[in-house]
Order: structure tokens, then sequence, then C-alpha cells
């Protein structure tokens, strides 16, 4: 009799919690992915340079890790990470998380965010200023697209990335180019079902590069936590093998 297939996800590697601008505790983020059966959860806050919604600083997240080890010994039934969704925060993929903190981290996120304290007056005025600009001014848009595509790229060859965050949400990007530094630097590309806002071309350019690919909830309340299939069903729409999503397990049943 021939096998069939069922998937199960891991975890979710992309939540927030009331430390940035997540709507819950981590406890109850835990409590609710737990119930999803996850076996996997990673509470992974704003950078501080994100305007109005991040963490107050880089040593937050060791305050962080710290909750995060006394709410573990209450769950061993899951696996609770220590991460962040870094902002960049300059044209050249500088991020806002110090040096210091990134080792002590479980997984490092980046992400491109509209609205954040940049490096200097020159990147607020070329990066920050430029896509707000870029939006009422459309011929400045490939400029714009590609000064985020190269600050991403960057970042990815600065920093230990784990995955880049919502590729091209509100922040124009070379959807190839990116994927291709994924692959390069061994970083997951992301698949964001909070949004909801990919399409099925831009992945199966994406996956031709050969990258991984990464579902995450992006998840600010318990509701969403673990709510990935969305992200199932748009990787089969782009033709994406099981073997390039990493949070993706297969199980074969008779």
């Amino acid at each position: 009799m021939p096998r069939k297939s069922n998937f199960f996800w891991t975890g979710d590697f992309h939540t927030h919690s009331r430390y940035s601008d997540g709507r819950n505790t981590i406890s109850e983020m835990v409590e609710a992915a737990c119930e999803k059966g996850l076996k996997n959860l990673a509470i992974t806050d704003h950078g501080p340079s994100n305007i109005g919604t991040g963490v107050s600083a880089s040593e937050t997240f060791l305050a962080i890790k710290e909750e995060i080890k006394g709410i573990q010994k209450n769950h061993p039934e899951i696996r609770i990470l220590t991460g962040a969704e870094a902002d960049i925060v300059s044209c050249q993929g500088y991020i806002d998380i110090s040096k210091k903190v990134i080792p002590q981290l479980d997984l490092l996120l980046v992400g491109l965010h509209p609205y954040v304290m940049p490096k200097s007056f020159r990147d607020g005025l070329r990066f920050v200023l430029g896509n707000q600009i870029s939006r009422v001014i459309p011929s400045l848009r490939p400029r714009i697209q590609n000064i985020n595509t190269k600050a991403l790229v960057e970042a990815m060859h600065k920093f230990p990335v784990t995955a880049v965050t919502h590729p091209g949400l509100g922040m124009p990007i070379d959807v190839e180019e990116v994927a291709q530094a994924c692959a390069a630097t061994n970083t997951a590309y992301e698949i964001n079902t909070g949004h909801r806002y990919q399409k099925k071309d831009e992945i199966k350019i994406a996956g031709k590069t050969g990258v991984q690919f990464i579902v995450n909830s992006d998840a600010h309340f318990t509701q969403s936590v673990g709510d990935l299939d969305f992200g199932w069903s748009l990787l089969q729409q782009g033709n994406i093998s099981f073997q390039q999503i990493i949070n993706l397990e297969i199980k074969d049943m008779i």
C-alpha cells in the first residue's frame, strides 16, 4: 500500500510580546504555542530603533532571556528561544542590536522597517525619508529599491542573521538578489503569514536560488501564534519543495 504524507510545523520563530508592540506577555504567548502543539517558540521583539514599538535598549533582550529561563522550567514540552527582530538603520546594513548582545541571542532576525531612528543624518535622508518619498514619487522607486536591497544584503554579510523578516513589505527589494544573498549566507527567507502580502511569483523567483524558507506568524497576540498554514499554501503555489522549508517536517502514514 502506498504511503501518504502529512506535515507539521516544528515551531514559530517570529513573535512579539509586550516588551515591544505585542499585546500579550511572554507567558501568555508560550501558553498559546503549547495549545497549538508547537515544539519551539521564539520571542523576537523589535530592536530599540523601531520608533514607538521597539524595546527600550539592546540590553532589554537579556532581561527577556532571564524571564524566558523562568518560564521554560514550567514548560518542558516546548523549547522557548530568545531572539530579536533587529532593525536595519543604515544603507550599509548596520542594525540596532549591540555586538555584545547578539552572541547571547538564540536567533537573530533582521528586517526592513519604514519608521526607524537612522544611524546617521545621511542615512535618514537616503534610507528612511527616501522610502517615504518614493511612495508619492514613483520615479524614485528603482533607486530606493537598490538602497533597500543593498542594506539587507550587507546586513546578512555583517551579522549572523538567522532569517530576514517580511522581505519587501512596505519597502521594495530585488527579491532575487536578496534570496541569492540568503542562500550564500545560510540565512532563511521568511514567509510571513501575519501580513499575507507575498505572491506566488516572487516565491518562485526566490525558490529558484536554492534559498531555505521559514514560515512565521509574526504574531503580536496569542490568537495568531502558530497560524502558519497560509505559508504552506503559498509555498505550494510557488512549487517549493519540502526540503527548502526549514520549520516543516513530513510524516509518512500508511
